[in-house]
Parts: C-alpha cells; sequence; structure tokens
C-alpha cells in the first residue's frame, strides 16, 4: 500500500476512465433475540438455494471460523447457519437481479441474516452503488431485501440493530496501486456510503487508507461506521466460486461484530424491563453475560493478528466497546442494588434478634425481681415478667430503629 499512497496526490488531480471491477455485496442485518423471535420464521416467494452452494458456503465459513478463532470454538457451535433462500429482484440490465439469503442464530437467540448480491463486471459507478445500499430509498436492493427478511408477524418491519454492507471488489486489469491512485477518493466515499456529491480532503483519504488492515501487498481492507470494503487483484477461487474466499476473513469478522452489538442490545433492554431481585439471579445474569459474550471475552485474544486488529477497530467504530461498558454500569449498579437490599435485610434480622434477646433478659431480671416482692402469687409474678419484657421490647426496637435509620 505504500506505493499506492504515494501516488494518491495524482489521483485527487486528474480524472480517469473508471476501472472496470467484479462487484459483490455482502449485506450483513443483526437482529437482538426480542427481535428474531417476533420477525417470521418462514419467508415465502424465495427459491431455493442448491445444496451444493449452501453445503460449500457452510464448509468454507466453518473452516475459517476453526482457524481464526480456534477448533474448541468451532466446535461449541455458538452460531447454526441456514440457507434461507435466493430472492428475486426487479432489477434492469446491469443491475443486482437476484440475492442469496443466509441466516444465523447465535445461542442466546440473536439473528445475523446474510445476503449475497453479485453484480456482473462493470465500470465503478460510486453513486449508483451506494443508492443500491441504501436502507432508506423504497426500491433499493437493500431496502427490499430487508422488508422481505423482517417483516414480523405484525406485517410491519422493524429497524436492524445492525445493518454492515461489505463491498468486495474485484479488480483483474492492473495492479492494486493502479487502482487506488485513479480511483482512491472513489472507494473511500463507497466506503463511507456519502451521497453528498462532494468530495472528501486528501489527508482524510490519505488517512482512511492508511488505515488498511489487510497484510497483502494486493488486498486492501477498510472499515468505516456505514460499512466496510475488500478490495483486490488476486484470488485463489475458481470462476464457480461468487464470493471470493479471500473476502471471507473480513466477513466473517464484521459477523462477529454484528452478534456482539446484537447481544449487547439485548442485555442493556432486559436491565431497563427486569428486575433482579436475589443474589441467585445477579450470580445466573452474570454467568449468561459472559457466556453470551464470548466472541467479545475470548475469540480477540485467539484470532491471528490481522483479524484481532479488524475487530478491535470494529468494536471502536460500531460503539459496541461503548455498549460494553454501559453493560457493565449497569451490572455494578444492580450488583450495589442487590447488595444494598441484603445489608439492608441483615439489619433488619439483627434489629429482630436483638430486640428479642434483648427483651427476654430484661424479662428474666423482671422475674427475678418480681419472684422476690411477690412471693406467693404466681400470676402476678408472670404479669410483671410479661409487661417488663414487652416494654423492653418495644423500648429496644425503637432505639434500634432510630439508630440504623437512614
Amino acid at each position: 500500500m505504500s506505493s499506492a499512497l504515494s501516488q494518491l496526490n495524482t489521483s485527487l488531480v486528474a480524472p480517469s476512465p473508471s476501472a472496470t471491477v467484479i462487484p459483490t455485496f455482502v449485506l450483513l442485518f443483526a437482529m437482538t433475540p426480542e427481535a428474531a423471535a417476533q420477525a417470521g420464521t418462514s419467508l415465502s416467494g424465495l427459491q431455493l438455494i442448491s445444496d451444493e452452494t449452501s453445503q460449500s458456503h457452510r464448509s468454507r465459513m466453518e473452516s475459517l471460523q476453526r482457524h481464526l478463532f480456534g477448533e474448541s470454538y468451532s466446535q461449541a457451535s455458538r452460531l447454526q447457519r441456514t440457507a434461507v433462500g435466493r430472492l428475486s429482484l426487479p432489477g434492469r440490465a446491469g443491475e443486482l437481479t437476484y440475492a442469496d439469503i443466509f441466516r444465523g442464530v447465535h445461542k442466546c437467540g440473536a439473528a445475523l441474516w446474510e445476503v449475497s448480491l453479485f453484480g456482473q463486471p462493470q465500470p465503478l459507478d460510486i453513486p449508483r452503488w451506494i443508492g443500491w445500499l441504501d436502507l432508506e430509498s423504497a426500491d433499493s436492493p437493500a431496502k427490499i431485501t430487508w422488508d422481505k427478511l423482517a417483516t414480523g408477524r405484525q406485517g410491519k418491519a422493524s429497524m436492524p440493530e445492525m445493518y454492515v454492507p461489505l463491498v468486495v471488489l474485484r479488480f483483474r486489469d492492473g495492479t492494486l496501486g493502479e487502482l487506488v491512485e485513479r480511483h482512491a477518493p472513489d472507494l473511500v466515499t463507497l466506503l463511507h456510503r456519502d451521497a453528498s456529491g462532494g468530495r472528501f480532503k486528501a489527508s482524510f483519504v490519505s488517512a482512511e487508507l492508511a488505515s488498511d488492515l489487510c497484510r497483502s501487498d494486493d488486498g486492501l481492507w477498510m472499515i468505516a461506521r456505514n460499512g466496510a470494503i475488500d478490495v483486490s487483484t488476486h484470488s485463489k477461487d475458481t470462476q464457480e466460486s461468487q464470493l471470493p474466499r479471500d473476502a471471507l476473513p473480513l466477513l466473517l469478522t464484521l459477523e462477529v461484530l454484528c452478534l456482539d452489538r446484537a447481544v449487547l442490545r439485548s442485555y442493556l433492554d432486559r436491565f431497563a424491563q427486569r428486575t433482579y431481585g436475589t443474589v441467585d439471579e445477579l450470580i445466573q445474569l452474570r454467568r449468561e453475560i459472559f457466556d453470551d459474550l464470548e466472541e467479545y471475552y475470548g475469540t480477540l485474544a485467539k484470532t491471528h493478528s490481522y483479524a484481532a486488529d479488524a475487530i478491535a477497530r470494529g468494536e471502536s467504530l460500531f460503539g459496541i466497546d461503548d455498549l460494553f461498558e454501559a453493560v457493565e454500569d449497569r451490572l455494578e449498579a444492580l450488583t450495589f442494588e442487590i447488595s444494598t437490599r441484603n445489608e439492608q435485610s441483615i439489619n433488619r434480622l439483627g434489629l429482630w434478634l436483638t430486640t428479642s434477646f434483648g427483651a427476654i433478659d430484661v424479662g428474666f431480671v423482671a422475674a427475678s425481681v418480681a419472684t422476690w416482692y411477690y412471693k406467693s402469687n404466681l400470676y402476678a409474678v408472670l404479669g410483671w415478667t410479661v409487661g417488663v419484657t414487652f416494654a423492653a421490647a418495644l423500648a429496644i426496637a425503637g432505639l434500634l430503629r432510630w439508630k440504623i435509620k437512614p
């Protein structure tokens, strides 16, 4: 990438003909467990994806997952992947005509939709591609697909907890440096899905290119709040493989980030809607959080360095670190609340125990005095003892309540 950066100033001055690339768009939609439960479980009007295609996709993703995150993580089967179907799109000539839909369900119930849209070789057309990815445009492939996926049982489509489009570009007519030299501002505009029509500063474009997370000379990975881009001039895949294998590490990284955010959002919602009143419930909640957030707690330290860097950057960009801190703060506040309630319960128990034993001690003293004074009247002794004991209990209880009153 050093040669690409050194040629950046030239690309900002002289426009050149658009390079021809092979574009693939992978749309990731994350849903919290609650939203996933409310969404429809079956989709009508879809064509079947062949078993060969489905099995090939699943095996490639699971193989890479095992390679990146370790055998134990893979064997835990935390994400179950299924092929949903192929959705036909009303695309015109040169546009996207169908979407292959896969669904992953996390063990906590969070859902992740993976939608692949394959384009034909074509010149870079950034404004049109940004329009395709616009989730607020009624006729965009992204909006049409999401409305199909998210229409719930009440017939309304909610918004996803997280929407991340991954743009995969394959350039066959030159080197990566040549592509960046000609289209560096265009790539950054596509990364941020900026439809304003303005041009970014050269310093901003350079900074984005410098954040490249790919370790290969012929590859470029960039992540932003609005999506991610994978650019490559070399691929080992055969012609039958539409989603290049060298794009899968970044795709799998984005899946982990989407799941992190969906799970964290779910816990924040649970804190707002549910009351945890006992220590046992708090212990169970902590256990669930550590288990459901294994991707956040454990995966980062076990990944290869390039995936770890991408995850760390994504957690900052997508607000996942902030969400995690919010969950930790709520958990600490809940711990303090439950501890305070337990302390108050212990204080109340101590109050009644002190009152009881104190009153009994006073009763014994009263009984001794009454026995000496009323030598022949047993009922008088009993009445005196009970009365003094009761009065002592009231006095002790009142004094203790006043002392421990907050």
